[in-house]
């Protein structure tokens, strides 16, 4: 799995660079704001909140039947499913999925990550000539595998987020709120060397584990072999139902452009079987973005040279040619002509 998400991301550079990559830009006014805008300019009573579904009936031919938590029904021609494998699983289904779906939705657990903001009078690692970014691994007193500079453009609300990621977070999960701030803050001061990180004036943070309709982030886990086995099954429809979120995405899985482009492949693929658009419309490169594309990375040398093994190979042979020869030459130099 580690692999394919990095493919599919463009590489690690651009997944974790705030420069021309997956961690660069925000939306002014958080990001909930997009599905508010259009589910006002779709009007009311169109989008509905509030209300989960537990229940897809697909025994009739031309209808779909879709029952609500709150006891209300709904009839539609089609269905598109956007939330993750692992919370379809809270749906009954009518006639009962396919086996291959059934185990599909059972293997594909989100993952374990919980996210903190802490706030600061002043950016102190700015002045002590640090960019807010620290990547730390196999430690078990830094919970933080991950943090960035999130203050804001114009300088004001300084602040550093940072990512608790797999073991630590589930053993952060049994402390308390102020438990795990002093952990972070200590932490923070150790890898910053400035004694400032330990006074947030404010402290927030998120355990998406704890999100019933979430279930965790960044995404659903593939174990091994899961791609091989399932990976035909992700995107397949049955019937009249289709599934789309960004676990289905073959560009940015486990991102907003991911789920952005499942939601748009899976509108056509309805609106194909609908006879609106032919099948060769489905599967549509989606284009870069004008306002902020992609720029290619220059690589360093140790990138560009980096180490494998067609290379240690190739270093071996040539400097095992190397010693032969040179060993060759001191002891019969007459055989070498002058």
């Amino acid at each position: 799995m580690f692999l394919w998400y990095i493919k599919q991301c463009g590489g690690s550079k651009r997944m974790i660079n705030t420069i021309n990559g997956g961690q660069e830009r925000k939306f002014i006014g958080g990001s909930q704001q997009i599905s508010e805008k259009i589910a006002q300019k779709l009007g009311d009573g169109v989008v509905l909140t509030n209300s989960p579904v537990v229940g897809i009936n697909q025994e009739s031919k031309d209808v779909v039947l879709v029952k609500t938590l709150p006891g209300k029904e709904y009839k539609t021609k089609y269905v598109i499913l956007a939330c993750s494998p692992a919370v379809q699983q809270k749906i009954h289904f009518t006639p009962q999925l396919p086996p291959i779906r059934n185990q599909l939705m059972q293997r594909m657990p989100m993952g374990t990550v919980m996210k903190v903001h802490l706030y600061y009078r002043t950016p102190f690692w700015k002045e002590k000539g640090l960019n807010g970014t620290h990547i730390i691994l196999g430690d078990d007193e830094h919970p933080m595998f991950y943090s960035l500079d999130d203050t804001k453009p114009d300088g004001s609300f300084p602040a550093i987020i940072g990512f608790i990621t797999g073991d630590k977070c589930r053993k952060m999960c049994h402390m308390t709120p102020d438990q795990r701030k002093n952990a972070i803050v200590r932490s923070l001061e150790e890898a910053t060397g400035c004694p400032e990180a330990e006074k947030p004036i404010h402290y927030e943070e998120k355990n998406w584990m704890e999100e019933q309709y979430v279930g965790g982030c960044y995404t659903a886990m593939l174990p091994p072999g899961f791609l091989t086995r399932y990976g035909r099954a992700l995107r397949t429809p049955i019937d009249r139902l289709y599934f789309a979120g960004t676990e289905t995405s073959i560009k940015w899985s486990g991102y907003m452009s991911g789920a952005v482009e499942a939601g748009e492949r899976a509108a056509r693929e309805v609106l194909c079987n609908m006879g609106k658009i032919t099948p060769d419309k489905i599967w549509i490169q989606e284009p870069d973005s004008q306002d902020v594309p992609p720029l290619p990375f220059t690589d360093t040398f140790g990138e560009k040279y980096k180490p494998s093994v067609p290379g240690f190979l190739k270093f071996v042979t040539f400097t095992s040619i190397l010693g032969v020869a040179t060993f060759a030459f001191l002891k019969c130099p007459k055989y070498f002509p002058k």
